[in-house]
């Protein structure tokens, strides 16, 4: 169970705190949240030994990280690291320290035939070899290995929900874009508002995820703190014209209740007001209200024609694709998986 509260710990209960930092994917950020005073002396001695057993990213999944990146830029394909890998290449001091499951990357709806040329060729394969369910601007592609895989969530929109997807396009982010040495000779992340931005759109945009680990909180708090004051500035500013400024002022409000992230009321207050009455800002009301927040996207889903698209292919994909997505089968045949898929997407539930 992930912890989503209590922005102090009860130092008295070190093996409560151990398991809150592992089911946040904090462990590699103890020695920090014991500097702020969030952790205390003896939980970070009792917590260090297991980092480098829980709280690292393996040495293989970064050397494949640059194997990726590397065969993107060798095929002239621009793209940008995203979330995790971005994050841990920039903001925090060992990219090994923040953990993620997979390889984020954003190309340009132009790019996509050539970066799935680019990672078949280096042996990667779709998750699916059908396209179904509710229509997201991603696909997911696996590598198999005798040890495991590695997963990488190619994207060519930033977000999934129909009021956050088009608030950010490619060409102002590929502008912006900051070298990422430490990851690949010719890799690029998103700059720091841009970052910023997007981890506040992904803390809300959670239609269909329900876990929401507090290192995601952390990265908000390690940009902001990474930005000088311009940078600060024209993130605000850019919230307000995209109509994010909502999403940012919640965002940095918890930052700074759960790792005292240096921000002042009145840029919240600023940021609150700016926000009030967007789309994007009723989305932190919708949080874990799982049908109302699956009613809102289906509203906000443009023109009828979309929101029949979106409806139909949530809860009734191809017969195809719904057997692949559930190998195990029922003994109702397809109906079965079409019930299956209906209780998942409106409870949350696997059926």
């Amino acid at each position: 169970m992930v912890t989503h509260a209590r922005p102090g710990l009860d130092a008295s209960d070190t093996a409560q705190t151990i398991r809150w930092l592992r089911s946040n994917r904090l462990l590699g950020a103890s020695a920090l949240l014991t500097e702020r005073g969030i952790l205390s002396a003896q939980a970070e001695t009792l917590a260090r030994p297991l980092t480098d057993r829980y709280g690292r990213v393996a040495n293989s999944r970064l050397v494949e990280e640059r194997r990726v990146f590397s065969a993107l830029a060798d095929a002239d394909v621009p793209n940008l690291a995203l979330k995790g890998c971005r994050l841990a290449h920039t903001v925090y001091d060992d990219p090994a320290l923040r953990l993620r499951a997979d390889i984020d990357l954003l190309v340009s709806p132009g790019s996509i035939p050539a970066a799935r040329t680019v990672l078949a060729g280096i042996g990667y394969r779709p998750l699916y070899a059908t396209a179904g369910g509710t229509p997201i601007p991603q696909e997911a592609w696996v590598r198999d290995y005798e040890s495991g895989h590695h997963m990488i969530d190619l994207h060519w929109k930033l977000r999934t929900h129909p009021c956050l997807r088009d608030r950010l396009e490619f060409d102002e982010q590929w502008e912006a874009r900051v070298p990422l040495p430490s990851l690949a000779e010719d890799a690029f992340g998103q700059s720091a508002p841009h970052a910023l931005l997007n981890a506040s759109m992904h803390w809300f945009d959670n239609l269909y995820c329900l876990e929401s680990p507090l290192v995601w909180i952390l990265d908000k708090d390690l940009l902001w703190r990474a930005m000088d004051a311009a940078e600060q500035r024209r993130t605000i500013t850019l919230a307000e014209e995209r109509g994010l400024a909502g999403l940012l002022a919640e965002s940095l409000r918890l930052a700074h209740r759960h790792f005292h992230t240096p921000v002042d009321e009145d840029t919240i207050a600023k940021l609150d007001a700016a926000g009030k009455g967007r789309r994007p800002t009723r989305l932190i009301a919708l949080q874990r209200r799982r049908l109302r927040s699956w009613l809102y996207a289906l509203h906000c889903e443009p023109g009828l024609n979309g929101k029949w698209h979106r409806l139909r292919h949530a809860l009734f994909p191809p017969a195809v694709y719904l057997r692949e997505r559930y190998p195990e089968g029922s003994v109702l045949g397809v109906v079965g998986l079409w019930g299956r898929r209906v209780k998942e997407r409106l409870t949350g539930k696997r059926g």
